[in-house]
């Protein structure tokens, strides 16, 4: 069961992660319809995300540093997380 929690967690990471670089690249692109479907989807699940670590960083202009410091979190996150899922689990 723990098991099956931990990949449930870890696919959840996944995928926010592609979500994330995904809105990154998409924030390059010129011209793009902020309003289409996809990139509205894009940005209404990864903006509740990444509007924390805005609050915390100082605004450096048209540099958004927050997709960087969100991972670095996440990531760690993560790796406290799979360590008290593998203890829990008897490992």
């Amino acid at each position: 069961m723990i098991e099956i929690v931990r990949q449930l967690l870890f696919t959840a990471l996944q995928v926010w992660s592609f979500l994330l670089l995904a809105w990154v690249l998409l924030s390059w692109i010129p011209g793009i319809d902020r309003y289409h479907p996809l990139v509205r989807g894009i940005s209404g699940m990864v903006e509740p995300t990444i509007r924390p670590f805005r609050r915390l960083l100082p605004n450096l202009g048209p540099f958004d540093i927050s997709p960087i410091l969100a991972i670095a979190c996440y990531q760690v996150l993560w790796k406290l997380l799979d360590a008290f899922l593998f203890k829990l689990g008897g490992g």
